[in-house]
């Protein structure tokens, strides 16, 4: 198959050697130095967040109105009145050859060019916006508050060891790094072998026990979750745990109390809807406290924009403040005109647009603080502007079009503002006059993610079908969304009693975030606040106490010097598992028998 994704890889593997070898006997190499292996490091994390969104979220969602409507659903009779036939693909055969395949047709591509153009107009929007937050909130959190960033350490790690005079980098000359890579790599060699038939004892590494009232507790080895951890605050580890254990007591006593609501959300807090709303009140509360206090810096940001303050240097960023501020700006501006195009109230389109924004921000600030990789909001921004103002506010074609915004909006583990985020920490292992190359290379980066992506997908769906090449991107997940728009449709007034937790969850984070600022002997770190009752954080929190622990017990017996020299294991805990997951990833691909390997 000529669009294999492993013929493409290799063959461009093979002609990259090829050429070096030939640079070689000129003399000359194309070997990458520090600042290459910045931006290439960089372009990775941004495609990461970018190709399962646009190539298999994207068509799904554009395309199974029209697929999977049906009498029982009711689908034709309450969303195609509201829905924007703009945004959504028909290929005049209800996109029939997109999820059964065909062996003969040619992939009409006319039939999504006009979705995939509206589509595009917004996503550049947002992804322009995420990026120039994360450059004018990059200075404050680098170097005014001085947050740990552990999702970038060990790019920083093998950027450092990086030395002219030696052919193997410094971070895999340390046995304490090989010594950590070790025990995930055997864990997960284990678990390979057994799930290709070979039958070998596995040792377990996830329990669940009961904890309080109806609540138990999920135990499991993160190795990932440990090895971020472990670089992290101990006051925010102590924190997430905390919140975790505090969460299940809450639901524990609501559900005893007969406390609970009528609403259903997906993503989220979903067995306990009003905990989600009182996440999001906390999460946003952080955000704008955080704004707050970063007040004089973003001052500064916005006279350097206006031409204002000349004797500030944005020279180390990737882009010039003014760039920044205009990207952000008019990102989210095109965010709400596109919205209201689309027939969103203004006022709903502008207030959706900020709050998802904020929500971005608040899981960005988790992600570089507390070093959690896999999170969720504790309810999406889609959910909490329509459930939370109801439908007769926010209107027919609002409830449509912001139940679409699920694809961008709700199911965000990895996203672009996180990444970028990380990515621009790396700036510290690249020359200032080098770093506006990664802007460009953020630019590039997404046009092959996006165009690569959505080829790849295409040339697999209209082959073998999508409905046997992914069950949530083209079927489960545009049910929910679609499923979420018929029942948001119902007449509903303002959810008071959500919007009570909201604030009331809002109010106890400001207190405690500042009491945290300003009493030294505050004991728990308020981050696990927003996400302690949240299903992702329940299956990570075990691993992150773990981290806690050892940390604790390090700092006291070692102190510093102690610590710095248990951080190589630690980050070979999280490179042997990521490095277990792709060798067997890649022998599935080679062997024609995938799976999942932990």
């Amino acid at each position: 198959d000529p669009h294999s994704p492993g013929l493409i890889f290799s063959t461009a593997a093979l002609l990259i050697a090829l050429t070096h070898a030939l640079a070689v006997q000129k003399g000359l190499s194309l070997a990458l130095n520090r600042a290459d292996l910045v931006l290439v490091y960089g372009m990775l994390l941004i495609v990461s967040a970018l190709c399962q969104m646009v190539g298999e979220a994207l068509p799904g969602i554009i395309s199974a109105l029209f697929y999977y409507a049906s009498p029982q659903n009711r689908w034709a009779e309450r969303l195609f009145p509201h829905v924007s036939q703009q945004l959504v693909a028909d290929d005049g055969d209800s996109n029939r050859l997109f999820y059964e395949g065909t062996a003969d047709a040619a992939i009409p591509y006319a039939s999504w060019v006009e979705p995939l153009i509206w589509w595009a107009v917004f996503l550049l929007a947002l992804y322009i916006a995420m990026v120039s937050i994360a450059v004018i909130l990059r200075r404050q959190w680098i170097d005014g508050e001085r947050l740990s960033y552990p999702a970038a350490q060990v790019g920083l790690e093998m950027i450092r060891g990086e030395e002219s005079v030696r052919l193997v980098n410094r971070f895999f000359r340390n046995p304490a790094m090989w010594i950590g890579w070790t025990v995930p790599m055997v864990l997960s060699t284990l678990h390979g072998l057994r799930q290709h038939g070979i039958a070998i004892p596995t040792p377990t590494t996830t329990w669940n026990v009961p904890f309080v009232g109806s609540q138990g507790l999920h135990l499991s080895l993160d190795f990932i979750a440990i090895g971020f951890s472990y670089l992290i605050h101990t006051h925010v580890a102590f924190g997430i745990c905390f919140f975790t254990l505090l969460s299940k007591c809450e639901k524990a006593f609501m559900h005893a109390a007969g406390i609970k609501s009528s609403q259903t959300i997906i993503f989220g807090v979903h067995d306990f809807p009003l905990l989600g709303y009182q996440g999001a009140g906390a999460l946003l509360a952080m955000v704008l406290v955080g704004l707050w206090i970063a007040r004089g810096h973003l001052a500064n940001v916005w006279r350097k924009a206006i031409g204002r303050a000349p004797q500030i240097d944005d020279g180390d960023e990737i882009m010039s403040y003014r760039g920044a501020v205009c990207g952000a700006v008019g990102g989210v501006l095109v965010m709400t005109a596109w919205l209201w195009i689309m027939g969103t109230p203004a006022w709903i389109s502008l207030l959706f647009v900020v709050v998802a924004m904020l929500i971005f921000i608040g899981l960005t600030r988790i992600v570089v603080e507390a070093g959690l990789v896999k999170l969720r909001a504790p309810i999406c921004a889609p959910d909490l502007v329509i459930q939370g103002l109801g439908s007769s506010l926010v209107g027919p074609a609002g409830v449509v079009n912001l139940s679409l915004a699920h694809v961008w909006a709700a199911d965000v583990r990895v996203f672009v503002m996180g990444t970028c985020a990380n990515a621009l920490k790396l700036l510290e292992g690249m020359d200032r006059r080098s770093r506006r190359l990664i802007f460009w290379g953020i630019v590039l980066a997404l046009f092959i993610g996006a165009v690569g992506s959505l080829w790849m997908v295409f040339h697999l769906t209209y082959k073998y079908g999508a409905i046997n090449t992914g069950n949530w991107f083209f079927k489960s997940g545009p049910a929910v969304a679609y499923a979420t728009a018929v029942r948001n449709l119902e007449p509903s007034g303002i959810y008071w009693e959500g919007l009570g937790f909201f604030a009331g969850g809002g109010a106890v984070m400001t207190l405690m975030m500042l009491a945290s600022n300003r009493l030294s002997w505050w004991p728990i770190h308020p981050i696990g606040f927003p996400l302690g009752a949240n299903y992702l954080t329940n299956q990570i929190w075990f691993s992150v106490f773990l981290a806690w622990a050892v940390k604790v017990c390090v700092l006291r017996l070692g102190g510093a010097p102690g610590y710095r020299r248990s951080v190589p294991f630690f980050l070979g805990l999280l490179t042997g598992q990521v490095s277990g997951q792709g060798l067997w990833l890649l022998v599935a691909y080679i062997t024609g028998a995938p799976g999942r390997y932990v």
